[in-house]
């Protein structure tokens, strides 16, 4: 492994806050990559040579010798998964420095193999990102070789999956959103808090695809994908600070049906994004409530427009009617009565919205794009 400057500096600075010394990391070749003393950075440690060219477990220096450029302390091998992957040294009288010298070298080597760790997750996570795009997006895609990259990453494409997309309440503008507040998003921070949450069982999955984060829940229950959408909403909130909400898909049915499925999580957590507080919402709950909220404003705007175009002042009671007429499922009597007025009368409202529009409530492909129109804000 070899060790990062900037990990090994780090480490080197939050070491010499517990014990007020300083301290150098060097890499395979006895190069001090991390000092407290940053014009040591660059050099060859004399000491570190040594220990590394001789396989010792610990090198003392008793006396500083400033013309070879040698400082008093012991230099202990850092060792990772059972190889060598550098050399710190602590400076000062050995008999002092060499009390904890094995406590700050364990230490280190506990960072850095935590470190080391979470770079192969986040590497893992990354080829697992790539891969989600190219199954749910790649138009020319090879199912049979992606079916066997799938199976490397744990991931079987084959298996019944859920798709979950969480997303967080729309901002009033663009310039609402920081840029630090992006970079923790796309950082992979709330992405690693997930993962912790996820199943233990393979095949789970998360990545942020095109600004949202997608979930992908393998053989998962609806009960349980529920339990989980709602858990991993609580626990972004608690990160990002917004409202959060999720959308459910169906089940897949085969490996290319998963893009069905993203469409679906994709409009269920759009309509769920506007409601007034956090929701999960599944797919097949779906309304004409739901599809027309699915729908961008600003083409249900170009349709209210266009519709209504002829009506100036009318305009106001043509939407009363047409709202009263599906509150009353299309039941004329109860639409009467609702609003004090004889059937006939209700009857001769529905007659000039048609003479004024040429859409007739009466007929059900009129009455959808009315709907659409009038109920979509």
């Amino acid at each position: 492994m070899d060790i990062s400057p900037q990990h090994a500096q780090h480490i080197v600075d939050e070491m010499k806050r517990s014990i007020h010394r300083d301290m150098n990391i060097m890499n395979c070749q006895g190069i001090i990559i991390a000092s407290t003393n940053p014009s040591r950075c660059g050099q060859l440690h004399q000491g570190a040579s040594q220990l590394i060219a001789q396989g010792l477990r610990q090198k003392t220096v008793w006396q500083d010798d400033p013309a070879q450029g040698v400082q008093a302390g012991i230099n202990l091998p850092i060792v990772i998964a059972g190889e060598l992957a550098g050399v710190i040294g602590i400076t000062g009288a050995p008999e002092e420095v060499g009390i904890f010298g094995e406590i700050i070298k364990r230490m280190t080597e506990i960072l850095l193999e935590n470190l080391r760790q979470q770079e192969q997750a986040d590497l893992l996570a990354q080829a697992r990102n790539l891969f989600v795009e190219t199954w749910l997006f790649d138009e020319s895609v090879d199912w049979t070789q992606l079916e066997l990259r799938g199976r490397l990453l744990g991931l079987d494409i084959a298996a019944p999956y859920t798709v979950v997309i969480l997303q967080t309440a729309p901002r009033p503008s663009p310039a609402a959103t920081s840029p630090q507040e992006l970079g923790e998003f796309q950082s992979g921070l709330i992405l690693r808090r997930i993962r912790n949450l996820l199943p233990p069982a393979p095949g789970h999955c998360c990545a942020v695809i095109r600004d949202r984060i997608l979930v992908l829940l393998p053989d998962s229950s609806r009960q349980e994908s529920h339990r989980l959408t709602w858990q991993l909403c609580q626990e972004i909130e608690s990160c990002w600070g917004d409202r959060v909400s999720g959308g459910i898909s169906s089940a897949s049915r085969s490996p290319a049906d998963i893009r069905r499925c993203y469409r679906e999580a994709q409009t269920a957590s759009t309509v769920a994004a506007q409601a007034p507080r956090s929701q999960v919402l599944f797919y097949d709950k779906a309304s004409l409530d739901f599809l027309t909220q699915s729908i961008p404003r600003p083409v249900l705007q170009d349709l209210r427009e266009l519709i209504f175009a002829q009506c100036g002042e009318e305009q106001a009671e043509f939407c009363r009617t047409v709202r009263l007429y599906f509150a009353c499922d299309g039941n004329i009597q109860r639409c009467a009565d609702a609003c004090f007025l004889h059937r006939n009368t209700f009857q001769y409202r529905m007659n000039r919205l048609r003479e004024k529009t040429g859409y007739d409530l009466r007929r059900p492909r009129d009455a959808v794009l009315l709907y659409l129109a009038v109920c979509g804000d």
